[in-house]
């Protein structure tokens, strides 16, 4: 033999290099197939005896059968070609021209047989299914019946049209608010207690030098706005009262300046206290209650010179007193509505105004209001202005101020009178200087 090298840099003759197989090994898999194969062509033997159709047997590697998560899209194969090579496919059976469903190895003519494939016993076999879908729970079918009531509740709600019909959708839906609002508050009552006897509890076991999370949360922020240092001494006192001035000022100044508060005006009652402001607001057109178009034939309010209003105003014009306490913004100002009170669910008779946002930070005796609805030191004189407008837009009937107004607002909401309407229009027109 020549000891001319090969291409694999051995000797020709030599051919290690090649792989080598057990004949033993490679024997008893073919014997396994063969025997495989036989059991499987008597399996189909006995079933085609039977009448039945014979399902590939399962070895409990299997899991049910759950529902298509994938959409399949048969229009991408509109106006397609597909090379099929000769001798691919025999009948159903091979990769042919169509449908082709790889773990079964079978190729149909037309989306409908391949459906139906999809759904076969076959095919649920072949791709590791039992072909049984798993029992719901008693909390699954629960669930189940909950989300389909709310979607027939949905379209039932897209599909009303009269004014009658939508304004009975608005007062359930007002209704499960409230109750779901109601359900969180307390809650978050629950959850603050439990935070202030697990406080206490701390603090009497390793006293009062140690300071609990959230506990000084108010002054620091206080201090990181520059009104650190309030107390309860002389000197402490004149200093914030200073401190609370010159914000006042400030904010005073930019509201005056401010282009983008339409409906608010503001000033001093006396130019020598800005802790008392006189504010006017102008209620919207678009208000329901305390807008519309309403003739003047003067203007009602010579001491707002920037009111000088036409002949026909299409709002009412409110008057109240905004006075801030000398620890402002520590804790909120008053506001008390002048003559003509207006008639507000939400405003008592003496005019003063009752909202969440003006109540001092602490906690609601009575479990109605959350701490976070409260007053706090982020809160400015804008942010409660335009609160209280959006309150003429939206009035409150729970937890009401004004008893007699509320009841007229719950009645005119069920459709029972107009009554708080025809107040309403009285106290707009008497802010007009008509009445």
């Amino acid at each position: 033999m020549s000891g001319k090298g090969s291409a694999y840099g051995q000797p020709a003759g030599d051919t290690d290099f090649r792989k080598k197989y057990d004949a033993d090994e490679y024997a008893a898999k073919a014997k396994e197939r063969e025997a495989a194969e036989k059991e499987e062509r008597k399996a189909r033997w006995e079933a085609k005896m039977a009448g039945k159709k014979y399902y590939k047997p399962m070895d409990g590697s299997e899991t049910l059968t759950t529902a298509r998560s994938a959409t399949q899209d048969f229009s991408k194969l509109i106006g397609t070609s597909t090379l099929v090579p000769a001798g691919a496919g025999v009948g159903k059976r091979g990769r042919g021209a169509g449908f082709y469903c790889e773990a079964c190895d079978l190729t149909f003519k037309d989306n409908l047989q391949w459906v139906e494939h999809t759904n076969s016993m076959q095919h649920q076999r072949n791709i590791g299914a039992t072909g049984e879908v798993r029992k719901a729970t008693a909390e699954e079918v629960h669930a189940r019946i909950e989300a389909l009531w709310e979607r027939e509740q949905q379209r039932k709600r897209e599909q009303v049209v009269s004014l009658a019909e939508r304004l009975q959708v608005r007062q359930e839906q007002e209704a499960k608010e409230r109750e779901e609002k109601r359900r969180k508050r307390k809650e978050a009552e629950e959850r603050r207690r439990l935070e202030k006897e697990a406080a206490i509890k701390i603090k009497t076991e390793y006293g009062e030098d140690v300071r609990i999370e959230g506990e000084h949360d108010e002054d620091d922020m206080m201090a990181a706005m520059g009104f650190a240092g309030f107390g309860t001494t002389a000197k402490n006192s004149s200093s914030s009262s200073a401190a609370a001035g010159s914000l006042l000022k400030r904010q005073l100044k930019q509201m005056q300046s401010a282009k983008d508060l339409p409906g608010i005006s503001c000033g001093l009652v006396n130019d020598n206290n800005i802790f008392e402001w006189e504010v006017m607001l102008m209620i919207s057109d678009d208000c329901k209650y305390y807008g519309g178009k309403i003739s003047s034939p003067t203007p009602p309010f010579p001491q707002f010179p920037s009111l000088s209003l036409s002949h026909s105003l299409s709002w009412g014009n409110f008057r109240a007193h905004l006075t801030f306490p000398p620890n402002y913004p520590l804790m909120p100002p008053k506001m008390v509505f002048q003559e003509p009170i207006p008639f507000h669910p939400n405003i008592y008779p003496s005019g003063e105004l009752c909202i969440s946002i003006l109540h001092p930070p602490e906690e609601d005796k009575y479990g109605y209001e959350s701490a976070s609805e409260r007053w706090s030191p982020v809160q400015t004189p804008e942010t409660i202005l335009l609160s209280v407008i959006s309150l003429f837009e939206d009035p409150n009937d729970e937890s009401p101020a004004n008893v007699e107004a509320a009841r007229l607002l719950r009645e005119e909401r069920e459709g029972k009178n107009k009554d708080f309407r025809r107040r309403c229009r009285k106290c707009v027109r008497e802010s007009l200087g008509e009445d």
